[in-house]
């Protein structure tokens, strides 16, 4: 590494860590992107909701149109539940966010997300690295080096570590910073509590296009929707004991727990056995879905970012922007950093950073994890309550859309972060943005 350049390693290039990658270009940053997998781009992957504030993100660095033409237009959200599937509300939420920030929801793919930030990040081939397995950190005076496990290391002045749920780079920084005995053993700080199948079948159903829908049965969750004349869908359920760690399942055991939810409705006239029995079996998939919020951020010259430090189950589809927006906010504090202090910022200078950086989306994304810890528990739990509000609340009030949305524009999206550095005209609605770019209005 040249003494005169300051380097980003970035350890994952799942969307975080490719969206940091773009910020980092736009910053004139030099970064590599390590990748274990042998390839960036795949096809499995659930559906991820691109908030309007997210969707802003993306358009500051010219991927707005790219994104809306691989998105899955939805218009509304319709709940089911009850003994014969009927639908109890009809929600028109994301039309009266669209009005309120100028953007609109952008359901989107995983795997399309991915593909769209890697094959549009500049000077992708030298930048990102596949099959590159990181097995080891060492921390130095002026730089950081990261030991792959083909015995190649990459040398920087700083590690990213945006490598997801189970985080290899969080497990090596825990152990340094010697936090605890647990982090110290290799113990995963993320606990899965739910688990849950994600797959697509042909829509023969007729269930209508353009509607998500969610529907709440015994002790389980559903969420599909229909585009393209193909359902996907993903199930949470509450796993029979609390589990750390990866953890395979079989298609025998797949079968069990798909044979569990038979008689859940998915929508009006449709039960989950109809879809399971349409599913490509091939392509589903079922996951624990990890919860945890990690205390620590960073520690010397290594640093952590999204699912790495707040991970949630899909419930509340937060997750994408919750890591997103953090790391904006990492990126306004790099770009910071070198300009004012050059390419070889103290350790002490980058710990203030990086604080600063904890400091600025902590509170956000706890508020974020929390909700959504409630929020998987109330849908799933069997219980008198859940049933009064099921049955006597939801079909009179749209609690989502009440006052156009104005609870959810105000306390969450229009606080969304922006590359400060970055010039951006963007869009703006009836609800201002209340961080603004050079360059806008």
């Amino acid at each position: 590494m040249a003494s005169n350049e300051f380097r980003v390693i970035i350890v994952g290039a799942g969307p975080v860590g490719l969206y940091v990658a773009h910020s980092l270009s736009a910053a004139n940053i030099p970064f590599v992107v390590l990748e274990q997998q042998p390839s960036v781009v795949n096809y499995f992957g659930a559906m991820v909701f691109t908030w309007p504030h997210t969707v802003r993100l993306l358009d500051q660095i010219g991927l707005y149109e790219a994104a809306k033409g691989v998105s899955v237009p939805i218009h509304a959200k319709k709940r089911v539940f009850g003994g014969d599937g009927s639908v109890l509300t009809t929600s028109n939420f994301w039309e009266h966010m669209h009005q309120n920030h100028g953007y609109p929801f952008l359901p989107i793919l995983r795997s399309d997300v991915v593909k769209i930030l890697y094959e549009s990040l500049p000077n992708k081939d030298a930048c990102v690295k596949t099959n590159a397995e990181v097995v080891d950190i060492g921390l130095y005076a002026d730089e950081v080096h990261v030991h792959l496990k083909d015995g190649s290391v990459h040398k920087g002045s700083i590690v990213i570590g945006a490598d997801g749920v189970h985080s290899k780079t969080r497990t090596i920084m825990q152990r340094l910073a010697r936090d605890s005995e647990a982090a110290a053993a290799g113990e995963s700080p993320m606990v899965s509590t739910f688990y849950g199948i994600v797959a697509r079948a042909p829509n023969d159903f007729g269930l209508e296009e353009g509607v998500f829908f969610e529907s709440r049965g015994g002790d389980a969750a559903i969420q599909c929707t229909v585009t393209g004349g193909m359902l996907n869908y993903a199930t949470l359920k509450r796993l029979p004991e609390t589990v750390r760690g990866r953890r395979k399942y079989a298609a025998a055991e797949m079968e069990e727990y798909a044979k569990s939810l038979s008689d859940v409705w998915v929508g009006p006239g449709v039960k989950f056995s109809d879809v399971w029995a349409r599913t490509d079996k091939a392509l589903a998939r079922m996951l624990n879905q990890e919860e945890g919020f990690v205390d620590r951020w960073s520690y010397d010259r290594i640093v952590l970012l999204g699912d790495a430090v707040h991970k949630m189950t899909s419930i509340n589809g937060l997750g994408l922007t919750c890591g997103l927006h953090s790391a904006a906010a990492l990126a306004n504090e790099l770009q910071g950093l070198v300009a004012a202090h050059g390419a070889n910022p103290s350790v002490g200078r980058l710990a203030e950073a990086f604080a600063r950086y904890r400091e600025s989306r902590r509170g956000e994304a706890r508020q974020i994890f929390t909700r959504g810890f409630t929020m998987i528990r109330e849908v799933t739990r069997k219980s008198w309550a859940n049933w009064f509000w099921d049955s006597y609340v939801l079909p009179w009030i749209d609690t989502e859309a009440i006052g156009r949305g104005l609870f959810v524009s105000l306390m969450v999206i229009r606080s969304g972060q922006v590359l400060a550095y970055v010039p951006f005209e963007g869009k703006h609605g009836a609800v201002p943005w209340l961080r603004r770019a050079g360059g806008e209005p």
